[in-house]
């Protein structure tokens, strides 16, 4: 059995966002922090990944698959090269560089197009959210296989709202965060021509990542009539490399009191003279 372990990365500064904070449906701290503001930070982020990544037990032999969607900024591909090839005790890292289209979620389909023919099952997740706790592949595979008709396990949760798309169109796995198999990933390369991005065509705004990338890159899986789930509500198999950097370990799911608190605010954050009171004070404060 070989598993692959696709981090996307590019050496692009990132939005602060010092508070991992709430979203999706059903509610959790998927809202992830972050304070890479140099292209610098983003070698110490790898640096970082890569040590987390040294030091725990996966429960498979893993190949970490970095892919560079390419800033044009040369010392990060020097940096890049410099690990390309060598070994983390229970695989080794692979380096792919590629042109930035469609940002993490074109970085997913050109490690799996590349190397679908290597790998049984394939873990996705962004830089800055470290999949590194013991077991995250063992137990993706676990409970991959223990799922009827399963096509992809969510490490962090799968939510029912996206934009403005109806429940069927909106259910995806945050962030495609999370593991699947070869053939589940095939079938979806078979009937769409690619694992789902913005491609060069496309608007490369935010929200069309959203839209071209990161829900239907599980809902494609849905649509093909696979089931989505997550792993359950009291194992957590990540970490938000902003939060562990600072040592804040943030759960997956906040308490039923604080999930009453955070929905009766949304709610009244729709309302226009609410919205106005709220930003006179962020404006005095």
């Amino acid at each position: 059995m070989k598993v692959a372990k696709v981090i996307t990365t590019t050496f692009v500064p990132r939005t602060v966002r010092e508070v991992t904070g709430l979203c999706g449906m059903p509610m959790g701290y998927f809202s992830h922090s972050q304070n890479f503001t140099t292209n610098e930070s983003i070698i110490d982020l790898i640096k970082f990944t890569l040590e987390t990544e040294s030091l725990c037990k996966p429960g498979e032999v893993v190949d970490i698959i970095i892919v560079n969607n390419d800033s044009g900024w040369q010392e990060g591909i020097q940096f890049l090269n410099t690990i390309d090839g060598k070994s983390l005790g229970f695989g080794k890292i692979r380096v792919l560089n590629r042109q930035n289209i469609g940002r993490s979620f074109g970085g997913y389909n050109h490690a799996f197009k590349m190397l679908r023919s290597e790998y049984d099952y394939f873990i996705f997740t962004e830089d800055d959210i470290l999949v590194s706790r013991d077991g995250y592949a063992s137990l993706g595979i676990q409970y991959f296989n223990q799922t009827k008709n399963c096509g992809f396990v969510a490490y962090q949760s799968i939510s029912s709202i996206g934009l403005d798309y109806c429940t069927e169109d909106a259910l995806h796995a945050h962030g495609g965060v999370g593991i699947s198999h070869v053939h589940v990933l095939d079938e979806v390369v078979r009937k769409y021509g690619a694992l789902p991005h913005a491609d060069k065509i496309t608007s490369q705004e935010y929200v069309d990542i959203l839209k071209m990338g990161e829900i239907p890159f599980t809902n494609k899986i849905h649509k093909l009539g696979y089931r989505l789930t997550s792993v359950p509500e009291d194992i957590k198999l990540y970490d938000f490399a902003y939060d562990m950097m600072r040592g804040i370990d943030i759960p997956r799911f906040p308490s039923a009191s604080r999930r009453v608190l955070t929905t009766a605010k949304m709610k009244a954050y729709e309302y226009k003279l609410v919205r106005s009171l709220y930003n006179l004070y962020k404006s005095i404060k």
